[in-house]
C-alpha cells in the first residue's frame, strides 16, 4: 500500500502573500512571517494530496508538490527579507528546490508502482539533507523571534 508522504520535522515550507515593503524594499518583520506561513501552507496542502493509495496517482500528485515547492522557493526569492533573516530565508529556498530533486525518486517509484522504494524513501525523509537544511533554517528564524508558523514547528 503507497503511503503519503511524511514531512514530519521536516518540511515545512513557505507561500506567498503579497506585503508592503519598507521604504529599503525589506519586508517588515510581520510581513515576512505572515509570507513564510503563506508560503508553507501552499506546499503543506501540496503533500496532504499525496496520501493516496494508486501508485498512479502518487506520481502525479508528488509531481504537483514538486511544482509547490519550486514555487515557493521563487516566492522566497523573490522578497526581500528582514536582514536579519536574509541568510535563512536563502537557505529554505535552497532546501525546497533540493527536496523537489529529492522527491524524483519517489515520483520514479510511484511511476514504476515499486511500493518498497516508496516506503523506503518515506522512512528516510527526515534524514535527507534538504530537509535538514530548510529545519535549520526554520529553526534559527524561530530563535530570532519570528512567528513562522508550522515550519519551524515540525
Amino acid at each position: 500500500m503507497v503511503r503519503a508522504i511524511c514531512l514530519g520535522a521536516a518540511l515545512l515550507c513557505v507561500a506567498g502573500l503579497a506585503g508592503c515593503a519598507g521604504a529599503d524594499g525589506r519586508l517588515s518583520k510581520t510581513e515576512y512571517e505572515q509570507k513564510v506561513q503563506s508560503v508553507y501552507a501552499e506546499v503543506q496542502q501540496a503533500f496532504v494530496r499525496t496520501n493516496v493509495t494508486d501508485p498512479g496517482e502518487l506520481a502525479e500528485r508528488v509531481e504537483d508538490a514538486q511544482d509547490e515547492l519550486r514555487d515557493a522557493a521563487d516566492e522566497l526569492e523573490g522578497v526581500q527579507p528582514p536582514e536579519d533573516v536574509e541568510a535563512e530565508n536563502a537557505q529554505i529556498a535552497g532546501g525546497f528546490r533540493a527536496y523537489a530533486e529529492d522527491l524524483d525518486r519517489l515520483r520514479n517509484a510511484a511511476e514504476q508502482g515499486d511500493e518498497r522504494t516508496i516506503a523506503d524513501f518515506n522512512s528516510r525523509i527526515g534524514r535527507r539533507e534538504s530537509v535538514g537544511q530548510i529545519t535549520e533554517a526554520a529553526e534559527s528564524i524561530k530563535f530570532k523571534g519570528y512567528d513562522i508558523g508550522l515550519i519551524a514547528e515540525e
